[in-house]
Order: structure tokens, then C-alpha cells, then sequence
């Protein structure tokens, strides 16, 4: 009599199977893309990749990318324990060493060849998958003056943005499919703040006289309409006032706005810093931060600092003024 032991494979139905792989991390995932076939083909298909952004977000593993100067060298660390790498990755594409990181959203990171003119391509760190675009408007050196990626949760796609002086042109992931939008005359006397903050279908810039991320009486706010593959003027809050400087970001999943009235006394110890989260029904006070460290004036910190994540504790995570390159991935 043999002592083998007879196994039974169990065959997990592929909803099941895809809530459960949609849960763990993407270390794991790229393990099990190698247990077979099936297993593969879901972790690969781009449906389940944004069902595992979703929960990584729901779960709070949303990492903070920080690229190396001047390197194509990366570390992830932990927003939720932000004093800690927690990984360290490689650029794998080869012809894009010490690539330009333009802007990121829900795990993706644009990056532009350096010296290349229309040639980019969308990374995702988690799955270390890489999609090259090349955009067939450009006949010679132009490069973007801000850029955008957001999704389009009707077409199931992610969308990338390019805005030049006077057009700017739409680029949908899944295709590769590129479209050109001239004349704007939005565009023409007003610099767009460099990378776009995006929201859940919608990419939000600040226009100014120079190509700077604040928002004041004087400023002009436009956003990216992911139905319409239009750019769309919105209005500037009533909350921003005369001598009131403000910065877009996004915070909880939704437009953020942060600043207050100017003042330019370092000396002054009741530094406070408004923060504005915009809902459905408009636009929400949020909190007063209190206590602005005393090396900084208001109007510095807003200049130079911004939020990157509210922690599940309550905690925001703010990018400090000397630090630059960083992304949400």
C-alpha cells in the first residue's frame, strides 16, 4: 500500500479569488503571478489593478515615492509610519535612466525621457509594469508646462494630460489614443501651476502670471472634465480673500485648499493655517492648524509646504520646504 498521500486540487471561484488577491500586498501579488495561469492573467488584467489601489487605500497602505536626485533609484516608505523606507526600487525601463517624474495617481507614475520631447511612460512601482506613450502632435522640441493623470471610472481608463502655451492634448491609457485641443485662450496670458492635483475624474490647476501653484483673488483655477476631454474654468472660493494666499492639494480623496491671510512675520506666534476640503454640496472648513512651526511665516509654509496624506489616526503628513520629488504611489 502506497503512504503517498492523495491531494485534491480546490478550485476557488474567480470572484472570490479576486476579492481575496485584491487585499494583499503588492509584494505578494507579484509572487503569486507566478502560481499559474489564472492567477496571473487576474493579478495582470487592469480591473483588478484598480480594485488593489482602491483597497490600498481603504486599508491605508498608500506609500509616499521618493526619487533619489539625479538617479533612476526610488524608496517607498510608509505613510502611516513615514519614518521608515520600507522598500527600494529600480527604474526597470532601460533608456529612461535619471527619468523626469512629471506627476502620479492611484499607484501610477508619469515620467518623461529626459531630452525626449513626446516620449513618456506610465509606471506602476507595485506591479513594476511600464506602458510607453509617445504623443504624435509634437514635430519638435516643445516641452509641457504642467501635466495631469486621472481616471475615467465610465470608460474604465486612465487618462494622461499634457498642457502646452496654447493646446493641450489627451492621451487615453488603454488605446494609446491621443487627441489635440487648440485655441485656448485660457492658456495664452496665464501660466498653469506645474503638476495638476487629482481628484476622483477631475485634474485641478491654479492659472497665474508665472507657472506657480497658489491661489488668490487674482488667480484663475481650471480642471480637467474626464467626460468631456475639456478644460473648464472654477471659480475661485469666497473664503479667498484680499491678501489671502492658498495652495490646491488633495486630502482624503478630495480637492483641498490651504492658506490663509498673509503674513510675513516670523516672529509672530500665533501662526494659523486654514484648511478647505470641497464635497458634493461645496466647499467645507476642515480644520485650523495651529502652531505653524516658528521658522516659518504663513506665507512660507503655504509656499512650500504641502499635505501628502491624512493618517487613519488623524495625523496629517506635510511635504516639508526643502524637500522636493515627491509622489503618491
Amino acid at each position: 500500500m502506497s503512504n503517498k498521500k492523495s491531494h485534491k486540487s480546490i478550485n476557488i471561484p474567480c470572484d472570490i479569488l479576486f476579492c481575496i488577491l485584491s487585499r494583499l500586498r503588492a509584494k505578494s501579488l507579484l509572487r503569486f503571478r507566478s502560481v499559474s495561469k489564472p492567477w496571473n492573467a487576474i493579478i495582470s488584467d487592469k480591473g483588478f489593478k484598480k480594485a488593489q489601489c482602491d483597497q490600498s487605500k481603504e486599508l491605508g497602505r498608500e506609500k509616499l515615492l521618493l526619487q533619489i536626485y539625479y538617479s533612476d533609484k526610488f524608496e517607498f516608505i510608509n505613510l502611516e509610519n513615514p519614518q521608515f523606507a520600507i522598500e527600494k526600487q529600480q527604474f526597470p525601463l532601460k533608456g529612461f535612466e535619471r527619468a523626469n517624474v512629471l506627476c502620479s495617481y492611484d499607484g501610477l507614475v508619469l515620467l518623461k525621457k529626459r531630452r525626449a520631447y513626446k516620449t513618456f511612460v506610465l509606471w506602476n512601482p507595485s506591479t513594476r509594469q511600464c506602458q510607453t506613450l509617445e504623443c504624435p502632435y509634437l514635430s519638435s522640441y516643445t516641452c509641457s508646462r504642467s501635466c495631469g493623470l486621472c481616471y475615467d471610472s465610465t470608460a474604465d481608463d486612465y487618462k494622461v494630460i499634457l498642457i502646452y502655451t496654447s493646446f493641450y492634448t489627451v492621451c487615453s491609457v488603454n488605446s494609446n489614443d491621443w487627441k489635440k485641443k487648440e485655441n485656448i485662450h485660457m492658456l495664452e496670458q496665464r501660466v498653469p501651476s506645474l503638476c495638476g492635483i487629482s481628484t476622483e475624474g477631475c485634474v485641478f490647476w491654479s492659472l497665474n502670471r508665472a507657472p506657480d501653484p497658489f491661489v488668490s483673488t487674482t488667480s484663475k483655477v481650471i480642471y480637467f472634465d474626464v467626460k468631456s476631454d475639456e478644460l473648464k474654468e472654477f471659480p475661485v472660493p469666497n473664503f479667498v480673500g484680499d491678501n489671502d494666499l492658498f495652495q490646491l492639494a488633495t486630502l482624503k480623496g478630495s480637492l483641498c485648499l490651504y492658506g490663509g491671510k498673509i503674513n510675513n512675520d516670523i516672529y509672530c506666534k500665533d501662526l494659523e493655517v486654514d484648511m478647505w476640503i470641497m464635497k458634493q454640496d461645496g466647499w467645507k472648513w476642515l480644520m485650523k492648524l495651529r502652531d505653524v512651526p516658528a521658522e516659518f511665516c504663513e506665507s512660507y509654509f503655504v509656499k512650500y509646504s504641502r499635505p501628502l496624506h491624512y493618517t487613519r489616526n488623524g495625523k496629517i503628513v506635510f511635504q516639508g520646504p526643502k524637500i522636493a520629488r515627491l509622489y503618491i504611489a
